[in-house]
């Protein structure tokens, strides 16, 4: 609960105004309980890194592991880009701001590293269903593309490209059709 209360608030206030205090004051829980559970504030974004990845691992394993064509896979990861400004909102942008601290915090990078290595674990298998010869490294690059989208609607709204084009454009451009041989 002190956890999805720091992701709303996260939401609302961004990360800096995230304190001890705050988030025992959204809960509604006595002054003194959040700081109880986590002593300090790495220890307060560990266990935010950690309830965004138990949601992540829900959300991914409620979507088919396997999509059978081309078509579900484009509306996985449409949907996926899409819960960022919808109902996963608060999970995206904690996850985003997270990672920003993750670049002074090494602990917390290796969290974050982890949440990055599950969810792409998944995706790679949705994506391989489909395009069975696409490489690590491609799909790699092609998760960091796809969070660098999903990055930059939440915050900045752009780019207003349809998602749906927008995943076809990705993929097409980076995973070869089947049968056609890369260049």
């Amino acid at each position: 609960m002190l956890a999805d209360t720091a992701m709303r608030l996260i939401d609302e206030v961004g990360l800096a105004g995230v304190t001890h205090r705050a988030i025992d004051a959204a809960a509604g829980v006595p002054v003194g309980t959040t700081s109880n559970y986590f002593r300090t504030r790495s220890a307060l974004y560990e266990a935010i890194a950690h309830r965004i990845l138990d949601q992540q691992l829900a959300a991914l394993q409620a979507a088919p592991t396997t999509p059978p064509d081309r078509k579900d896979l484009v509306d996985s990861l449409t949907a996926a880009i899409d819960d960022g400004t919808g109902p996963a909102r608060n999970r995206y942008l904690a996850r985003f701001e997270l990672s920003l601290e993750a670049a002074r915090n090494p602990r917390l990078a290796a969290l974050m590293r982890e949440l990055r290595a599950v969810t792409l674990r998944i995706r790679t298998a949705q994506i391989r269903a489909v395009h069975p010869a696409a490489t690590d490294e491609q799909l790699d690059a092609l998760g960091s593309l796809l969070t660098g989208v999903t990055f930059d609607r939440i915050t900045v709204g752009v780019p207003e490209m349809d998602t749906r084009a927008l995943v076809q454009a990705l993929i097409a451009g980076f995973l070869p059709a089947e049968g056609r041989s890369e260049p």
